[in-house]
């Protein structure tokens, strides 16, 4: 009988601990803050996770791990390669304007990485991220021997149609200088989906008026739950 309590302990602390790792990054958590937060004695991080090390470790596990699972789903499910593959663009762009933990915790180790500090990039690249490339290169291999897509280079391809999504969030400060507007405020958001698509679309499909029907189907489709 003790299986479920030990593991609504263990999810407790991850829970608390994501939100106090993606705030205040790995250097400036506090196991004190976590443990309060999961209303659970200091000990029990100790007891499950060892460190604050190790407890920093498996919330990247259970973060990334989630994520990568989210869009290979995506990416295995139904559709043709590009509509597939727009929905996946789609879902990375959500996933940023959420600024949830899987943002915060790749923006604090992203700036220990520019300062010359250790970082766990390595370890979450192996967890999510070169996977997910695997994936997505091999739904453009599909979608190009079919016709449907050009026959692209992965590389430079997958770099520009996920940099697009990660500069628009990161340059926000100056887009509100630029134009005036709120670039998270709801409205602006929903240009940027719809521009988004547009633009991947022309570039993905070999008939680009067919990848822009698609793209306009997929945005009417409603909203997943984000992971």
């Amino acid at each position: 009988m003790s299986a479920p309590r030990t593991d609504a302990t263990r999810s407790a602390i991850l829970k608390a601990a994501m939100a106090e790792f993606a705030r205040e990054g790995e250097a400036g958590a506090r196991t004190e803050a976590i443990a309060k937060a999961a209303g659970l004695n200091k000990a029990l991080i100790h007891y499950y996770f060892g460190t604050k090390e190790g407890l920093y470790g498996a919330v990247l596990d259970e973060v990334f791990t989630g994520l990568v699972e989210s869009f290979l789903r995506n990416l295995q499910g139904p559709g043709t390669p590009g509509e597939r593959l727009l929905r996946h663009f789609l879902a990375h762009f959500d996933h940023l304007a959420s600024a949830g933990a899987f943002t915060r915790l790749l923006g604090h180790e992203m700036m220990r990485a520019r300062s010359g500090q250790a970082t766990r990039i390595s370890r979450i690249v192996d967890i999510a991220f070169r996977p997910l490339h695997a994936a997505l290169a091999a739904v453009l291999d599909e979608g190009a021997r079919s016709g449907e897509l050009r026959p692209l280079d992965p590389e430079p391809v997958l770099v520009s149609l996920t940099g697009a999504n990660t500069f628009y969030f990161i340059s926000a400060p100056i887009y509100r200088e630029i134009t005036g507007e709120d670039p998270r405020d709801p409205a602006r958001l929903a240009r940027q989906r719809e521009a988004l698509l547009d633009f991947a679309a022309s570039i993905l499909f070999s008939e680009p008026s067919q990848g822009r029907l698609a793209a306009a189907r997929i945005l009417s489709e409603p909203r997943g739950e984000q992971p």
